[in-house]
């Protein structure tokens, strides 16, 4: 995967070339304030769905407390810069952090759990943030949500700025995220760990930290998209922290293809705007339809559309060849 042929390099680049300009473009293309939100929306979730691909596909841990992370984020970020009058620019890193110290404190007393303890030791993490976020009315407003802190221009009637700011951060996000993940030597070390950590033990390689490691960034990332949330929409409730936010994500990375970053992204802005789409019919109807399409695809497609189709392309070269 490091040394990917220069026909494939290409193609990667101008495809990410095309998607650049068509979303530089949509505020031109498509004005209406409701569309860019909606956008803005999708690309928040598609940088949630990369940070949790980055702990899953790379790190090997299964987690359904990745709302937590997101919940929490928002939360920090707008409490902090409500109280202390902080821009919302500053609101990014707060949530960040409080995501990746999150991330620290749930991975320590979890790693000697596995699979489906793992998973739902963090999502017991997340559902006790829920409830308190719920119950303690003088911070956080309880049910009625979080309102009071900054937002980016949105609120102003300047979507299209707003809209400039999500496409910024998200962006960068994920591709740095793809970058830990693909291009340094502590993405493959989570993958060393995640394939064999007997193996990756004898080889001396610190399990215990690079676990810690993968809690923490994944974490981060996720903070920051839930502090991003928090001030596009002007509001964070403890609905962002329930298990509705993580069977979201799940989704959008099985569907997209586990281990790639980049496919989990991409169905994730797919799936958020079928999502809303479908939400004009009745929510439960689009519940019922994601659940579906998830089914579909752990049966049919394991890998995912990205994994599909690299498998595809490996063909068509092997097919060329001969």
């Amino acid at each position: 995967m490091m040394n990917q042929p220069a026909s494939s390099r290409s193609a990667a680049m101008i495809a990410v070339a095309v998607l650049a300009i068509i979303a530089l473009a949509v505020p031109r293309l498509a004005p209406n304030e409701f569309i860019l939100s909606i956008l803005g929306f999708a690309m928040i979730y598609a940088m949630l769905a990369a940070s949790w691909d980055l702990l899953i596909g790379f790190a090997g841990l299964v987690s359904f407390g990745h709302a937590g992370f997101f919940g929490l984020g928002g939360y920090a970020a707008a409490l902090a810069t409500y109280h202390f009058g902080l821009s919302p620019w500053l609101g990014l890193p707060i949530g960040g952090l409080a995501g990746g110290v999150f991330g620290i404190l749930i991975g320590i007393p979890t790693l000697r759990l596995r699979a489906v303890y793992l998973a739902l030791a963090t999502l017991a993490f997340a559902e006790s943030l829920r409830i308190i976020a719920t119950n303690w009315h003088d911070l956080t407003r309880g049910s009625l949500g979080f309102n009071l802190h900054p937002t980016f221009f949105r609120l102003s009637g300047e979507a299209a700025n707003s809209y400039y700011v999500v496409l910024l951060v998200s962006s960068l996000s994920i591709a740095v995220i793809y970058y830990i993940a693909r291009h340094t030597s502590l993405g493959m070390t989570f993958q060393a760990v995640r394939d064999d950590e007997l193996r990756a033990r004898s080889l001396g390689i610190d399990v215990v930290r690079h676990k810690i490691a993968a809690f923490a960034l994944s974490g981060f990332f996720a903070g920051v998209a839930g502090a991003l949330y928090a001030h596009y929409l002007g509001l964070i409730s403890p609905s962002e922290l329930g298990p509705a936010t993580t069977m979201l994500v799940v989704a959008m990375s099985t569907i997209g293809g586990i281990g790639t970053i980049i496919g989990p992204a991409l169905a994730a802005i797919v799936l958020y705007l079928a999502s809303e789409l479908l939400r004009m019919i009745g929510s439960t109807y689009g519940q019922v339809a994601i659940g579906a399409l998830l089914i579909f695809f752990v049966i049919l497609f394991p890998e995912g559309v990205a994994g599909w189709l690299s498998r595809q392309r490996a063909s068509w070269r092997n097919k060329r060849k001969t």
